[in-house]
């Protein structure tokens, strides 16, 4: 951790990793972060880099008093112009759980929270929100260069008939091919954060998918399991071992089905675990469903197997975005 710092700080132009007291004092400690939405990266109103539109920071006398998770979340929420938006808060890109409103952080500590770009915070909104997005002032990111070395996640892209062409190839004999950027992976890192990121890049909408460990089919990722984009190796990590993403047809008259207005009745906000298959709504928002019951799970913590965290009834509906999901019985009204 200190050879990190001190390799921050040089980049930074703070002077030698070797400091004293006195610079130490009085050298700038950044609040570095990432911004997402569950389906991926998006950039920032205020970028610091030119190859790096996604990341940004704050100085923490910025940061209303006292500092907890929700006023620095609520900071952050303004200068990206998502004021209001019902956001969660990672302490880093690699916690499978959001910070809790009411926890108290340190945020001058130099070894904390946020401390470098290669250590950002992860703050996550919702997508709805970011369609009315407040524009900000002209973006002006400095000259340098984003420090982190690139990885991928390799996957390739079929149907119900065979391979068919990604939308993110990068080779022109392999256009089943595909790959997104692990930093591009909203938190946590989950195999249901993964679908949505390539889902999303592959502007597929209200389709059942599958996701498999290789090729050959023979392990399915389940959208509860943890994955571990930042270590050296995990499936998918090389371009020769790809994930499989299998994608079944829109039947006929699908989207049609859909037709029935319901009303929310009380505001929902799923946790980090579930917002990728449950609806996040406001109280009144009108969706539309078909009607037919269906049960869900809710998974309450990474700990905990599906099986302990219940099963609820409910519909399948979409939203005004779109985006297809379960919303619990009781919680709305059918009009």
């Amino acid at each position: 951790m200190i050879l990190l710092c001190n390799t921050v700080f040089d980049r930074l132009n703070f002077g030698p990793t070797k400091q004293t007291g006195d610079s130490e004092a009085t050298a700038p400690r950044y609040l570095y972060y990432r911004l997402y939405t569950k389906d991926g990266a998006i950039e920032s109103l205020n970028p610091i880099y030119s190859n790096d539109p996604f990341i940004s920071r704050v100085l923490p006398k910025s940061i209303t008093p006292p500092h907890t998770a929700l006023s620095l979340k609520k900071h952050l929420c303004k200068i990206e112009g998502e004021a209001g938006s019902n956001a969660v808060l990672f302490e880093a890109l690699s916690n499978y759980a959001a910070i809790p409103d009411s926890t108290r952080l340190k945020l001058r500590d130099h070894l904390g929270l946020g401390v470098s770009s290669l250590e950002p915070m992860a703050l996550v909104v919702g997508a709805a929100e970011v369609e009315k997005r407040s524009s900000g002032p002209d973006p002006q990111a400095s000259e340098n260069l984003d420090p982190h070395e690139t990885h991928y996640i390799y996957y390739r892209v079929y149907d119900e008939d065979g391979e068919v062409n990604s939308k993110t190839t990068f080779d022109r004999n392999d256009t089943s091919l595909g790959r997104v950027d692990t930093l591009s992976v909203a938190p946590p890192y989950t195999v249901a954060s993964l679908k949505s990121r390539i889902a999303k890049a592959e502007d597929i909408v209200d389709r059942a998918i599958q996701l498999f460990e290789d090729t050959d089919g023979e392990t399915l990722m389940k959208e509860a399991d943890q994955a571990s984009f930042l270590a050296e190796t995990f499936p998918g990590c090389l371009e020769d071992g790809p994930l499989a993403f299998i994608y079944e047809p829109k039947t006929l008259g699908q989207g049609s089905t859909m037709t029935r207005p319901i009303r929310g009745k009380y505001e929902s906000s799923p946790n980090s675990y579930n917002i990728s298959t449950w609806h996040a709504f406001k109280k009144g928002e009108i969706l539309h469903t078909n009607g037919v019951k269906v049960t869900k799970p809710y998974i309450l913590d990474a700990g905990r197997a599906r099986s302990d965290s219940g099963s609820y009834t409910g519909y399948m509906a979409i939203n005004s975005a779109g985006k297809l999901a379960f919303v619990q019985r009781g919680k709305r009204d059918f009009l």
